[in-house]
């Protein structure tokens, strides 16, 4: 089970003050991460695995100068806190210096995610995923269809304490569920996916719906050839490809000169304008409608921050060491992003496409060149042809090699935001997105 706050601080504190004796002189960092996680698969109508872990894990860091180490453990009674204690000293003094090396904090404050946790997820038992798990399994029943699914809640405390002061405590309980359907005959395939911190706002029939239903209308597709087409792109997809800007938003690779953000001849690209003033990207750990964790693994608070400005680039992600390098404010690296939506329903993105391709989702991405941000992967579970602003029938799959730069540089069309795991975007409609080859696949 997840520990409350008064555990994990005593916990915490137990460990310093076996540090302070054992190890005299030296910076301690620690960190417990306990939690409790609880799943269902199911598929061919019924449930087929469950279940349901309890973990703790302490780290333990040293350091001696800057000669340090660290240790993990699941065994948290006296004599094996001393000896994980020990263990890590030791090493520590054998440890070369690591000139990046940064001492602990100390005392922090951070930004309110109480809607991270619910209680009501943390009481669920294995009932509460079978009726879940039943209720999707009856809406493919009615619709003669195979569904496959994965729901998943857990209830997990991070805690964090230092040498020089510091004290941080963070619970949250994510549930995720995502199912896929299939029709009987093989030819038509449509997902849908649900994330949330609140038990009463997830509905997995209605979700298991929206697959059922992109499973119906993408049989039998036809060929299209590929090529750059206009795009509407549904939350799923930018998602995916909208997690490679967030990867790529780290200061040291711009400064060095290793990624997208660098500027020819030396510098960043900060202040440069890349999109119109319609795009937006920011991460605030406190957002109701997708908390995280408010600070990161040392204990660095995580501020609200926008990244892109109204087409802007605003800021840039430092890590401690970096910062102090470049006289720079750290940030840390945040959980969550948000691209911020528009007020156009996503049937109007449709209806302003003379010919274009619907496509609900991509798979198995990679970098192509990320000094360019360009990236491929495959389109899945329903690609759709537009002509004259209607969605007129199904067409195969593509790989596809663009960039979330060139995505956002010719979208003209942004739908409300959803969430789609630690992002909440929008539905956007795009130019010019280069649907490299065909692919086989369903």
């Amino acid at each position: 089970m997840a520990l409350d706050r008064t555990q994990s601080t005593k916990l915490l504190q137990e460990v310093l003050a076996t540090a302070a004796k054992v190890a005299p002189g030296a910076q301690a960092k620690v960190g417990i991460v306990s939690a409790r996680e609880a799943n269902a698969r199911f598929a061919k109508g019924g449930i087929t695995s469950a279940g349901d872990v309890n973990e703790t894990t302490l780290t333990v860091g040293l350091a001696f100068g800057k000669r340090h180490a660290s240790s993990t453990t699941n065994q948290l009674d006296a004599r094996s806190l001393r000896d994980v204690v020990v263990r890590t000293r030791e090493m520590a003094k054998l440890a070369p210096e690591d000139p990046e090396y940064m001492p602990p904090l100390g005392a922090q404050k951070y930004a309110s995610a109480g809607a991270a946790y619910d209680p009501a997820i943390e009481k669920l038992d294995a009932t509460a995923l079978a009726d879940a798990a039943q209720s999707a399994l009856r809406a493919a029943k009615d619709a003669s269809v195979d569904l496959a699914g994965y729901l998943q809640h857990r209830t997990e405390a991070w805690g964090l304490a230092d040498s020089a002061g510091l004290s941080a405590y963070h619970l949250e309980t994510p549930v995720e569920f995502t199912a896929t359907a299939r029709t009987p005959d093989g030819t038509g395939s449509g997902w849908g996916g649900a994330w949330t911190n609140r038990w009463r706002e997830l509905d997995a029939g209605a979700t298991s719906t929206v697959a059922i239903d992109k499973a119906l209308k993408s049989r039998k597709a036809r060929a299209l050839a590929p090529g750059r087409y206009t795009v509407v792109l549904e939350p799923a997809a930018v998602a995916n490809l909208i997690s490679f800007l967030a990867w790529s938003l780290d200061a040291r690779r711009a400064d060095e000169g290793r990624s997208f953000f660098a500027k020819a001849g030396g510098g960043t690209k900060l202040g440069e304008r890349l999109f119109g003033e319609h795009i937006t990207f920011r991460s605030d750990p406190g957002r109701p409608e997708m908390p995280f964790t408010p600070f990161d693994e040392e204990g660095l608070p995580i501020l609200p921050t926008t990244w892109i400005d109204r087409g802007q680039v605003a800021a840039l992600e430092y890590s401690r060491y970096w910062a102090a390098k470049q006289s720079k404010t750290p940030t840390g690296r945040p959980e969550g992003y948000e691209l911020l939506g528009g007020t156009e329903s996503s049937a109007k993105l449709v209806s302003g496409v003379k010919r274009g391709v619907l496509i609900t989702r991509f798979w198995y991405l990679r970098w192509l060149d990320p000094m360019t941000m360009t990236v491929t992967g495959l389109t899945r579970d329903g690609v759709f042809l537009i002509e004259g602003g209607e969605v007129t029938g199904p067409v195969n799959n593509f790989r596809f090699n663009e960039s979330p730069i060139n995505l956002l540089k010719n979208a003209d069309g942004l739908a409300s935001q959803v969430r789609v795991g630690n992002k909440r975007v929008p539905a956007l409609r795009s130019h010019e997105f280069n649907l490299a080859s065909v692919s086989n696949a369903v």
